[in-house]
């Protein structure tokens, strides 16, 4: 069975900064985040996660992944960044 490539070092490594990034913003008290904001960021955390659990799940049961994990679960982590990290001037839409 042919398996797409899942990811590679340096992919992994930016995902882990990117993450830890996330973290430390949404527990900065210098950093005011509304609500929505938090919501967001932890919306598409919990979505890279899902997805990263869903690859191990397949990757277990030896089935065929015909789609791109590394370039979804990087996506939503540069969302989640975005939504804490947002300039105060700018307005979010989500």
């Amino acid at each position: 069975m042919h398996q797409v490539p899942m990811f590679d070092l340096d992919a992994l490594m930016d995902i882990r900064k990117k993450a830890d990034s996330i973290s430390y913003y949404c527990l900065s008290k210098r950093n005011g985040h509304d609500v929505h904001q938090l919501k967001a960021a932890l919306d598409h955390m919990s979505r890279a996660l899902s997805m990263f659990a869903e690859l191990e799940i397949q990757r277990m049961k030896d089935e065929n992944i015909s789609y791109d994990p590394q370039s979804y679960i990087k996506g939503r982590l540069n969302i989640a960044v975005k939504s804490v990290t947002i300039d105060e001037n700018d307005s979010y839409s989500a």
